[in-house]
């Protein structure tokens, strides 16, 4: 990994995300770039010196000490009039990071007004998702929560590669609904064959419940997790996991990374899922009977 590009909007929770990509940059000796964007508000020349002053300042005061050592002259720092929408695919294909880092308040500020961010647009460069409680340590154990029966190849090498990147165990586990434990032992077999091409020794994990947010925190009872990694069509699950209120002071969501990689998926994240069933739903025209 040789770049990652870090979102600031100057909060609290950027602060954290900030702070938590500098010590992961620190330990793969990546370069940063840190982005500000006023989201859409046009920007005079007034407020660009003020907003790269600000930034710099962002950028020194908050690195870590190795990370002054290793990176003695100013981060690069980047000012952008855009949305952030349009503005993310655009530093995707100019800068090429292998990774995108936000603190998880911004990304309901990045798709205010029903805007929607395109997660095909910035695939090579997927968002890792930063709590407000998260602390940075090595990676040693990601999972990756997919489904068996729907794998992309690309995404399975991706998840490969971020796996050796950060010299770390990558687990899989798929969550499934009491109406599809007819299908467990097809998918028990797919799930051993995607552990093989991962890696991974061990058995697979297979959890009924049809909420996946749920199913993230019973997993987290029973197995240390250090990052999630899920793929999807669109960020609706990153908003459950971000964005949901749980009676837990210690959900996961509070205190452990996502990775939102991008697949076109053909099955729905959980049957019980309205989302994913209006998406997924033939239209009246595909209905229709062809006069």
């Amino acid at each position: 990994m040789k770049k990652i590009l870090v979102l600031t909007d100057f909060s609290q929770n950027s602060i954290n995300a900030y702070g938590y990509a500098v010590k992961m940059a620190c330990q793969l000796k990546a370069e940063i770039l840190l982005l500000f964007s006023t989201n859409g508000t046009p920007l005079s020349l007034t407020n660009q010196l003020q907003y790269s002053q600000q930034l710099h300042s962002f950028a020194k005061r908050y690195a870590c000490d190795s990370r002054r050592q290793q990176n003695p002259h100013n981060t690069e720092c980047l000012i952008s009039g855009d949305t952030w929408v349009s503005l993310l695919p655009t530093m995707a294909s100019v800068h090429h990071p292998d990774l995108i880092v936000a603190g998880s308040g911004l990304l309901a500020v990045i798709e205010r007004k029903g805007q929607q961010l395109n997660l095909q647009e910035i695939a090579g460069s997927p968002v890792l998702w930063i709590p407000e409680k998260a602390l940075y340590q090595p990676l040693k154990h990601l999972v990756f929560v997919t489904d068996y029966l729907d794998q992309d190849p690309e995404v399975i090498d991706l998840v490969k590669r971020y796996a050796q990147t950060f010299e770390a165990e990558v687990s899989s586990v798929h969550f499934y609904s009491p109406a599809e434990r007819k299908n467990l032992a097809e998918i028990k077999k797919q799930g051993a064959e995607l552990n093989w091409v991962l890696g991974n020794q061990g058995a697979c994990h297979m959890l009924e419940e049809e909420d996946i947010i749920e199913g993230l925190e019973e997993y987290t009872e029973k197995y240390a997790v250090d990052l999630f990694l899920i793929s999807t069509r669109d960020t609706h699950v990153t908003h459950q996991y971000l964005h949901q209120v749980y009676r837990k002071t210690d959900a996961c969501q509070n205190s452990i990374p996502l990775l939102n990689l991008y697949q076109a998926k053909n099955n729905p994240c959980a049957r019980t899922c309205t989302h994913c069933q209006a998406y997924h739903a033939p239209s009246e025209a595909s209905l229709s009977p062809q006069l």
